[in-house]
């Protein structure tokens, strides 16, 4: 229930309830539900008051003192809050679509599922706030500052956030479809499985960021510092990484198809069982990098690509040359990649029916006799799965070879279970016929 005598105070306006709220701090004001809007409240100090509800649309909060107010579910559609101090401040489910929050404070604030359309909320500090599951879709956060902030689920689709600062927030499962991040400081910051679908990050900065299972397709990443960045798992398909560092960085299982990495610098980048289908790593610096089970096609592009040496296994082992005093030669490292366009990857579950298997290799081996196929490798991966590496010779069609294979294992399969189903049938009706 609102207060009458503190709502009499408010009446005689900012600067007569200023001076008698210094006067009765110890006043628990509770103006829950009240309607303020359009009202005009420039330097107003409601610091701890509870508004929570309260219509507020339009109001003029402008270098108001917001502390540790409560706004939960208040309805704050187009109010003038710039310059406002919010610190610590509960928004939670507040409406503050298209408002005006610029240069305001809302360090500690809890803006968790706030409705922040539209809104203007450039060069605000928002350092340790919570906006999880907040909507921020469209808004104008240039400059803003959300260090350390707590910001799960939060949609900023399309949203404005050219030299924002993320540095160590939370960004998971965050949405950030088509949104600007240009100049964006995304240090150690937690992307993992965000959509960064058509974002622009063209010169972010991304250092150790987590990035696991992020969707980048389509991103711009030119210039962007991924310096030791986990990308583990990443969809990257059709990214632009033009001139990106990615020196360290984990592409551990990422997607790379049709990627563009010219001038990109993945010095010791891990890049195990990354997909490079149709990927252009023209004049991209590989040294050091590592290649195990890298799937390249004839499509991918490596052109003048500069490697002094390279691992063909995890953890910078069978470095190739073996010797540390000795560099790659062109010709060497193009002969390194035709060997390894040269391959086939088969993922099998756990449950894989090796006699089926060598059955169905024997077939494959006689059919392509040509291409000399032979198994090279047996690993186990992540999610009790088996890779099995198969090596043929370069420039034979890989679609080919493992399409066929598929159809005769499953064929061959389906024949043999439709076998032992009849054979089950018979022996049953022979039990029957005898009893």
């Amino acid at each position: 229930m609102i207060d009458k005598k503190c709502l009499a105070s408010l009446k005689r306006g900012v600067e007569y309830w200023n001076n008698w709220r210094k006067k009765n701090l110890h006043i628990r004001v509770n103006f829950q539900g009240i309607n303020l809007s359009n009202k005009v409240l420039i330097g107003i100090d409601f610091t701890g008051v509870n508004l929570a509800g309260a219509i507020l649309v339009k109001t003029n909060f402008c270098g108001a003192n917001l502390d540790g107010t409560n706004l939960t579910e208040a309805n704050l559609t187009k109010a003038n809050l710039s310059g406002a101090g919010l610190s610590g401040a509960d928004l939670t489910g507040a409406n503050l679509t298209k408002a005006n929050y610029r240069s305001a404070e809302l360090v500690g604030a809890n803006l968790s599922l706030a409705n922040l359309i539209y809104a203007d909320l450039r060069v605000v500090n928002f350092t340790s706030a919570n906006l999880s599951e907040a909507n921020l879709s469209q808004a104008k956060l240039d400059g803003a500052i959300f260090v350390g902030a707590k910001l799960i689920g939060t949609n900023f689709e399309l949203a404005k956030l050219h030299d924002t600062n993320f540095t160590n927030a939370s960004l998971i499962q965050a949405r950030f479809h088509q949104a600007d991040l240009s100049k964006a400081n995304l240090n150690q910051a937690d992307l993992s499985k965000a959509n960064l679908f058509e974002a622009n990050l063209s010169a972010a900065n991304l250092f150790k960021a987590n990035l696991t299972e992020a969707n980048l397709n389509s991103a711009k990443l030119i210039e962007a510092n991924l310096l030791k960045a986990n990308l583990t798992k990443a969809s990257l398909v059709d990214a632009n990484l033009n001139k990106a560092d990615l020196i360290g960085a984990d592409l551990i299982a990422a997607d790379l198809s049709q990627a563009n990495l010219t001038h990109a610098n993945l010095t010791q980048a891990n890049l195990v069982q990354t997909q490079a289908w149709m990927t252009n790593f023209n004049h991209s610096i590989l040294t050091g990098a590592c290649l195990e089970n890298i799937q390249i096609n004839r499509q991918t592009s490596l052109e003048k690509v500069v490697c002094k040496y390279l691992y063909l296994k995890h953890y910078q082992q069978q470095r190739i040359p073996k010797s540390s005093r000795r560099f790659l030669t062109s010709d060497e490292f193009k002969l390194i990649i035709k060997n390894l366009v040269g391959s086939v990857n088969l993922v099998f579950d756990v449950d894989i029916n090796w006699p089926l298997f060598l059955d169905t290799f024997k077939k494959l081996q006689f059919q392509y006799k040509a291409q000399k196929i032979d198994i090279q490798s047996i690993e186990s991966l992540p999610g009790n799965r088996f890779l099995v590496k198969i090596s043929i010779a370069p420039g034979s069609e890989v679609d080919e070879i493992k399409q066929h294979f598929w159809q005769k294992y499953n064929w061959i399969s389906m024949a043999k279970n439709k076998l032992t189903e009849e054979t089950a049938n018979h022996q049953q009706c022979n039990l029957y016929e005898q009893n």
